[in-house]
């Protein structure tokens, strides 16, 4: 498998009250990287959309912090399309501090999905090739994720024009934004995540409104996001900072 490699100086306006590096940011800039791999591949996500029509969708993260990167924090981030079966994708990214230390692991789970149809393609060997990805014929198993209370804290938010990304539908790091807001302030500036277990189901398109519930049990939350049924679900763990 091919690695993709780039130097990051994290900028004040992707950094919270902390002086950490916003969760939305983190998950933008990996998938600004992924998409820089292949476009340098000859694979870009233009050349897939004129070639098949199709559109790369995340529908799983499981992320491992063990510090978030900080504001003006000069890190490198690695990424590699590690293996593929005819449905999934499996793709790591690795944020490292300048002495060389990991920050965080992402990875991630990708599939392929007709623009038109909007259903999940299969994977064909040649948009995959390129990356040197492990072809294997296991599907793995993402995570469980407990059912929440009948009392969860909520909130609603209206899906605006922003909010949208070229696939036209949310984009995927704003369900963080929607997930962590109902923490409320007093906890999120109090505590970091070490551990984040996200699951996409269904899109959340213009004009939708949707609730954020969440379960705050110690240190570990539950979270939805529905609408007509559930769109996504995430755990995670959190640390005082």
């Amino acid at each position: 498998m091919l690695t993709y490699t780039k130097k990051y100086t994290v900028p004040y306006y992707e950094t919270d009250a902390n002086g950490n590096m916003k969760l939305p940011s983190i998950f933008n800039i990996a998938l600004q990287l992924s998409g820089e791999q292949s476009h340098s591949l000859g694979i870009s996500d233009d050349w897939l959309k004129e070639t098949y029509n199709y559109a790369w969708v995340v529908v799983e993260y499981d992320v491992t912090i063990n510090r978030l990167p900080r504001f003006s924090e000069v890190i490198t981030i690695e990424t590699f399309a590690k293996s593929y079966n005819k449905f999934f994708c499996y793709r790591d990214f690795v944020f490292f501090a300048e002495n060389g230390d990991a920050l965080l692991t992402v990875n991630s789970t990708f599939v392929l999905i007709d623009i038109s149809s909007r259903k999940v393609a299969h994977v064909e060997d040649d948009i995959v090739a390129p990356y040197q990805s492990d072809k294997i014929s296991k599907i793995i198993r993402g995570h469980k994720y407990t059912a929440l209370s009948d009392t969860p804290l909520e909130k609603s938010y209206h899906v605006r024009f922003n909010d949208i990304d070229q696939n036209g539908h949310v984009n995927n790091s704003k369900y963080f934004d929607w997930m962590t807001d109902v923490l409320g302030y007093d906890f999120l500036s109090t505590h970091v995540p070490s551990k984040i277990q996200l699951k996409y189901s269904k899109e959340v398109l213009y004009g939708t409104t949707v609730t954020s519930r969440v379960d705050l049990v110690g240190v570990q939350s539950f979270h939805e996001i529905v609408s007509e049924g559930k769109h996504a679900q995430a755990e995670m763990t959190w640390k005082e900072k």
